[in-house]
């Protein structure tokens, strides 16, 4: 992967990271009270069609500015990436997850892609990612949490 390939290739999540609709929010309602938009459910992931799409552009975007520092819109890029992982959007995204029926939100696939994001951030020496890495850590530390209580519940792997 070249500088222009990445560059291209940062156009798809670009593109969808704050785009709203279509999307597929499979989540269990329990009444009329659960029914929301996508940005007022998912301020930080509501993009890309469904959650974890969403995370994994926000994925795909941290891997390439971390690879590719020169990245043409590196800037923009991580203004959205701020703007997106902020610690007002990750406090709803938790607030979801601790409701009554969406415990199992997006589990594991999109756990796990939330995981690599955070890893990511971690791992990426630069200020934007300390401070998007912070804004992300009480999702990331729940999600782990979840992890932790699952895992020893199955009798065999599940892809």
């Amino acid at each position: 992967l070249d500088l222009e390939q990445a560059n291209k290739l940062a156009e798809l999540p670009l593109h969808c990271i704050n785009i709203e609709y279509p999307n597929r929010l499979s989540q269990t309602l329990g009444g009329d009270e659960d029914l929301k938009s996508p940005t007022t459910l998912h301020p930080a992931f509501y993009g890309c069609f469904d959650w974890h799409s969403s995370v994994h552009g926000h994925w795909s975007l941290v891997r390439l500015l971390k690879s590719f520092p020169n990245l043409d819109d590196a800037e923009s890029i991580k203004a959205r990436l701020l703007n997106n992982i902020s610690k007002e959007n990750i406090e709803a995204e938790v607030a979801y997850f601790h409701g009554k029926h969406n415990k199992s939100y997006e589990r594991t696939y999109g756990w796990a892609w939330l995981l690599k994001l955070a890893e990511e951030l971690h791992t990426w020496d630069d200020d934007t990612a300390r401070q998007l890495e912070a804004n992300l850590q009480p999702l990331t530390d729940l999600i782990a949490e979840k992890y932790i209580e699952y895992l020893p519940k199955l009798n065999y792997a599940l892809r």
